[in-house]
């Protein structure tokens, strides 16, 4: 109850402090104001469900925070520039203003802006992911014992000055993304420059990752089969941008692992839904205007993802292969052209959509899979028959002795 009242504490010093870039002489960029706004749907999302419940105010002084921070996102929409979509944003916002006011349950609540953080995303082409390979937890650790073990503690316990990071059912109420931007000044005021003022992307979303470990530093590694079964998650952008508490509870375990461990899990990645991962990355960067960025991430996507797998799906589809080839190549000549803007992501929305097919072509035939179960079965039943041998001899053995 203490590091509620001192995450109370937090947000309303973070509510007091002006947004920095708001004055005349230094206005933010649209990436920044439309990062700042997710933000604060973050903390609604994960905090509303301590304020009230049932319909019952839980804690007042909460409640009137969240009741704040609705208002302040929808000044912040609308300093965005105007885009198709941005009516139905506010729209939306209203009706989560409205659900706040009458106290709907924390569940729908928290769905509500999630999902308005999604289409804000998308619609101002919010980059919410890295670019890069992240590192284990161990790499930012000497920062975080330098700059936050004072407040939140040395294993991330939290303590009489911070909230505690090693809480998992608080913790799966935010996604990698929601942690690196409480990291950034320029959209989040919690924190003083002196704190993470001078770090770099790279850096704090590697400090991301050891702030989510804490959740999970007693937790066992999941199933591979997860892995295998919901690919998306285990990969960027899905490791970055999914909150844990919208998934089933298996899932939710599995992905707050996953981003506490992402240098351990890159073997069970599979190298095309890295290519497809690069290549929506690659949309993101092109539909923000940077070309270059958007290339190499198609040439990465190629040589990481689509070139390793070529020689094992001409077996299964040579047509395939033959289409994949010839999307990759328009695509890289669009690119350097200067195709279309309509083309080029049309190119790469077919292109994303082929390597799923790609995806699925080179999954075991399910007579395949069955005939691995029955091998498995008959291996066990061998095994158990010879162990069983074994223990008859031993104990017949013991009876003449």
């Amino acid at each position: 109850m203490r590091c509620k009242w001192i995450w109370f504490l937090l947000l309303s010093i973070y509510t007091v402090l002006p947004f920095k870039g708001f004055s005349a002489q230094e206005q933010p960029s649209s990436d920044t104001v439309a990062a700042q706004a997710s933000n604060l749907l973050s903390y609604i999302a994960v905090n509303y469900g301590d304020a009230v419940s049932g319909g019952q105010l839980l804690n007042t002084p909460l409640y009137a925070f969240q009741r704040r921070h609705i208002d302040e996102i929808l000044i912040l929409v609308g300093r965005l520039p105007d885009r198709p979509g941005r009516a139905n944003l506010e729209e939306s916002l209203g009706v989560l203003r409205e659900a706040i006011e009458n106290k709907k349950s924390g569940a729908e609540v928290r769905r509500r802006a999630n999902a308005i953080a999604d289409r804000l995303a998308a619609l101002y082409q919010l980059q919410r992911s890295p670019t890069y390979s992240l590192p284990s937890a161990d790499f930012m650790m000497p920062v975080y014992q330098q700059r936050c073990a004072s407040c939140h503690g040395n294993n991330g316990e939290g303590s009489s000055k911070g909230p505690d990071f090693s809480d998992a059912k608080r913790m799966a109420g935010f996604s990698l993304y929601d942690l690196y931007n409480t990291l950034d000044p320029s959209v989040d005021s919690v924190h003083g420059s002196d704190i993470d003022g001078n770090l770099s992307g790279l850096q704090r979303w590697a400090l991301a990752v050891t702030v989510a470990s804490f959740a999970v530093n007693h937790q066992l590694s999941p199933s591979p089969d997860l892995a295998r079964r919901y690919p998306g998650l285990l990969g960027l952008p899905g490791l970055a941008t999914s909150q844990p508490a919208e998934l089933p509870q298996e899932l939710q375990e599995a992905l707050m692992w996953w981003r506490g461990h992402p240098h351990l899990i890159r073997a069970l990645e599979h190298p095309l839904v890295r290519a497809v991962g690069l290549l929506q990355l690659a949309e993101t960067d092109y539909r923000a205007g940077d070309s270059s960025a958007a290339y190499n991430k198609l040439i990465l996507a190629y040589r990481e993802g689509y070139r390793p797998l070529r020689p094992q799906l001409q077996v299964r589809d040579k047509l395939l292969v033959n289409q994949l080839q010839a999307q990759w190549h328009q695509l890289r000549s669009d690119l350097i052209s200067g195709a279309s803007s309509t083309e080029i992501i049309a190119a790469l929305q077919n292109l994303r959509a082929s390597l799923n097919v790609a995806h699925t072509k080179l999954e075991p035939p399910l007579s395949q899979r069955r005939g691995y179960l029955w091998a498995a079965l008959l291996f066990s039943l061998a095994l158990g028959l010879g162990l069983l041998l074994w223990w008859g001899l031993r104990e017949r053995k013991r009876s003449r002795l």
